[in-house]
C-alpha cells in the first residue's frame, strides 16, 4: 500500500468498516478540513492497528513488503501517539511504545537485509564495481517474524489504546503537541548542521518522519500540503544516507583497497549538500512563529 499523499482511506488502508462519519471527514477539501478532534485522532490510531494486523496476514504471502508496511505503520502510530500525550500517563505511553518496538524489532532482520542488498547493487551497477564474490560460509538467512508474537504486541497495543481518554483531547492540544515535534525536529536540524554526525542525522530523521505523518492528519493546518512533500523528500535523503551509513561499516566496504568506501563517501558527501538545503526549507519558520500560525489557522479553520 503506498504511503504517500494525505492520510485518506486508501492511503491508510483502513478497513472498509470504518465509521462512515471519518471517512467524510478525512475526505473533505483542504478548504473546508475541520481540526482533528480527540476522537479523530484515536480513531486513526485504531485504523493504523487493523491494517497493521492485516500486513500480519500476509506474511506468508509477501513477507519483504508485509514487513516493511509493519515498520511504517508502527512509525505512524507513535507519531499519533506523541499527538495524544496529554492524555496518556507516563506509564501508559512508554509501554505503547514497547509494543511498537517490539513489531518493529521482529520486522528489523529481513528489511535491513533487503535494504542492504539493494543498495549494493544500485550502487554496483550505477558505478560499474563488480559484486563482491559469494562467500563460501553459509549465511543464515533471518528468521522471519512469528506472526502469533506479532498479533499478541498488537492486541496489547489494541487494549491499551481502547482504555486510554485520547478521545477528550481538544484541537487545541493536538495543534500544541504538533507544534512541540516541530520544535524538536528544528533542533535537531541545528545539531546536524553543526556536524553532521550519523548519529544526529538519524535522530533527526525519526523528527522528520513524524512531523510528516502528524502533517498528514493535520491537514487543516496552513501550509501542509508544502510541508508534507518537504518531509516526504527529505525523510527519503536522511534515509537513503541512514543506509549508505550502514553500508560504510559493512565487511564489504571496510576490506582492504576497496573501491566501495570511496564510492559511499562521495554519495553521503552529495546526499549531506542536499539534506542541509532541504533543511532550511522544511524548518522555515522558526519554532515560535510556527506554532502561532498553526495555531491561528488550524482553530480559526474550526470555529
Amino acid at each position: 500500500m503506498p504511503s504517500r499523499g494525505r492520510w485518506n482511506v486508501k492511503n491508510c488502508s483502513l478497513p472498509p468498516d470504518w465509521p462512515p462519519a471519518s471517512i467524510a471527514g478525512m475526505k473533505r477539501s483542504r478548504e473546508h478540513a475541520s481540526a482533528l478532534t480527540g476522537a479523530g485522532l484515536k480513531g486513526l490510531l485504531g485504523g493504523l492497528i487493523d491494517a497493521a494486523r492485516r500486513d500480519v496476514s500476509r506474511l506468508a504471502i509477501r513477507e519483504s513488503v508485509a514487513t516493511h508496511q509493519l515498520r511504517v505503520r508502527m512509525k505512524k502510530i507513535l507519531a499519533l501517539l506523541r499527538l495524544s500525550q496529554d492524555a496518556l500517563s507516563g506509564q501508559t505511553f512508554e509501554a505503547m511504545r514497547m509494543h511498537l518496538r517490539a513489531v518493529k524489532n521482529a520486522c528489523a532482520g529481513q528489511r535491513e537485509r533487503v535494504v542492504r542488498d539493494k543498495l549494493v547493487a544500485r550502487l554496483a551497477n550505477r558505478f560499474q564495481i563488480s559484486l563482491p564474490r559469494p562467500s563460501n560460509k553459509a549465511v543464515r538467512a533471518a528468521e522471519p517474524p512469528s506472526s502469533s508474537y506479532l498479533s499478541h504486541q498488537l492486541c496489547a497495543l489494541e487494549q491499551l489504546l481502547d482504555t486510554s481518554r485520547i478521545e477528550a483531547l481538544t484541537p487545541e492540544q493536538i495543534v500544541a503537541a504538533h507544534a512541540i515535534t516541530y520544535r524538536k525536529g528544528r533542533r535537531m536540524m541545528k545539531q546536524a548542521f553543526e556536524g553532521a554526525d550519523e548519529v544526529v542525522l538519524h535522530r533527526w530523521r525519526h523528527r522528520v518522519k513524524e512531523l510528516h505523518y502528524q502533517t498528514l492528519a493535520l491537514d487543516n493546518v496552513p501550509g501542509s500540503a508544502r510541508r508534507v512533500r518537504r518531509a516526504r523528500k527529505l525523510g527519503r535523503i536522511l534515509g537513503r544516507e541512514r543506509d549508505l551509513a550502514q553500508l560504510s561499516h559493512d565487511p564489504l566496504c571496510t576490506a582492504a583497497r576497496s573501491p566501495w568506501s570511496h564510492v559511499i563517501k562521495d554519495c553521503r558527501s552529495d546526499l549531506r549538500d542536499r539534506i542541509l538545503v532541504l533543511g532550511h526549507k522544511l524548518y522555515d519558520p522558526a519554532a515560535g512563529r510556527f506554532e502561532d500560525k498553526v495555531k491561528r489557522g488550524s482553530l480559526a479553520k474550526a470555529a
